[in-house]
């Protein structure tokens, strides 16, 4: 159901360009990799170590980030992740050495995650669960986005003038949307004063609170796992195309230009769909699909088809996104949804972290089939775990 006010079209244009630019700056990784190994010499295993610290490292900070953007309110929680963005942005751009780009990852990764956490949570706040889906779906077609404009871009301008340089671009667009948020975003009323006032251990209290429930539980495994599963084979795909096949880091971004583009149509029809069969079911059948084509696409070629199974991953992905997002943040109560989503959000960097590490073991060990055989299987796991999430009492 598309939202026809002017403030409803402010909020999503907004949040959208928020997500956009962490995606964007995430996944310009794999297509910029083989050059950095090559400046670096280092290996396809240290490598996975830019996702699994950036990964990491926003997933303990984001525990942090729940509890407070629940206090001081999810405009000012974008408005600090957007400069912390920024400043680790810089880092990247000026690092001459590996360890200097991982600490850059690193602090980029923190403000990544108060962006993730701020976006969905100021999204569930504004928007009512009627019509949830369908801006969700709207605000997340940023991840497809990012792989039409964001990623092709950002390949180009690696190939022509450095991969420092794009890191450098995140930054400058990062100062950019601060002022766009402050000036156009609506701040909304902060969820939950009281904690103010909580000592650490009440913190704590709320966290494990969320792991006496089998449906909160299989919400956090659910995201775990779904974000695990498309983590490695992104990551090692320009690698693989690179070492297999030559491909330049400019024409690696055209594959992403071509799953992007039905990915980013078929995005906010999502949350339409969604709305009449049901978001689980729409995760499950979506997770399921994602699964069969990964374990397909290491055994193609470069060329038309290639192309074509990558967009049907993309669309796969683009249809359990936006019903998974709205899934998870109704099933506890608004006062509690800061400090849940940091948790979910958690979970999703661990399995981010994980699937980066192991993905660069069994690439370098055995292939770009075991990477893939390995995100499919985790596709698998977050349909079962989904199965099991349902609304909750309040916390």
């Amino acid at each position: 159901m598309p939202l026809g006010r002017r403030e409803d079209r402010t909020v999503i244009g907004c949040l959208f360009f928020i997500l956009f630019l962490g995606v964007a700056d995430n996944q310009i990784l794999s297509p910029l990799l083989p050059a950095i190994r090559t400046q670096f010499g280092s290996t396809s295993s240290e490598m996975g170590f830019l996702f699994t610290g950036y990964a990491f490292c926003a997933g303990l900070s984001v525990l942090v980030w729940g509890p407070i953007s629940d206090v001081f309110g999810r405009k000012n929680g974008l408005l600090t992740g957007l400069m912390i963005f920024c400043a680790g942005s810089c880092i990247s751009y000026l690092s001459a050495g590996f360890c200097t780009l991982l600490t850059g990852r690193i602090v980029t990764g923190m403000g990544a995650s108060m962006l993730s956490l701020n976006t969905l949570s100021y999204a569930a706040d504004f928007f009512p669960y009627s019509s949830r889906g369908w801006a969700m779906g709207s605000i997340f077609s940023s991840y497809f986005a990012a792989l039409i404009m964001g990623i092709p871009l950002g390949s180009w301008l690696g190939e022509r003038f450095g991969w420092n340089v794009v890191f450098g671009a995140m930054g400058a667009t990062a100062l950019a949307l601060l002022v766009f948020v402050q000036l156009l975003l609506p701040a909304l009323a902060a969820k939950s004063s009281g904690i103010r006032r909580m000592p650490v251990s009440e913190y704590v209290r709320r966290y494990f609170g969320f792991f006496k429930m089998q449906s909160t539980i299989s919400a956090l495994l659910a995201s775990l796992f779904a974000s695990a599963g498309t983590t490695g084979f992104l990551a090692f795909l320009g690698v693989w195309l690179h070492d297999s096949y030559g491909i330049s880091g400019s024409r690696i971004g055209l594959v992403f230009l071509a799953a992007g583009a039905g990915a980013l149509l078929a995005s906010p029809l999502a949350g339409s769909i969604a709305a009449r069969i049901g978001k689980r079911l729409q995760f499950i059948a979506s997770s399921v699909a994602l699964a069969l084509f990964l374990f397909t696409l290491p055994r193609l070629h470069w060329g038309a088809i290639l192309f074509g199974i990558f967009g049907l991953l993309s669309l796969s992905a683009a249809f359990r996104q936006g019903p998974m997002e709205a899934v998870l943040t109704e099933i506890v109560s608004s006062g509690s949804r800061g400090t849940f989503v940091a948790l979910k959000n958690s979970f999703s960097q661990l399995g981010i972290g994980l699937a980066a590490m192991l993905s660069g073991m069994l690439f370098e060990r055995n292939g770009y089939g075991a990477v893939c055989l390995l995100g499919g299987a985790s596709c698998l796991v977050a349909a079962a775990a989904m199965a099991f999430t349902y609304k909750t009492r309040d916390l």
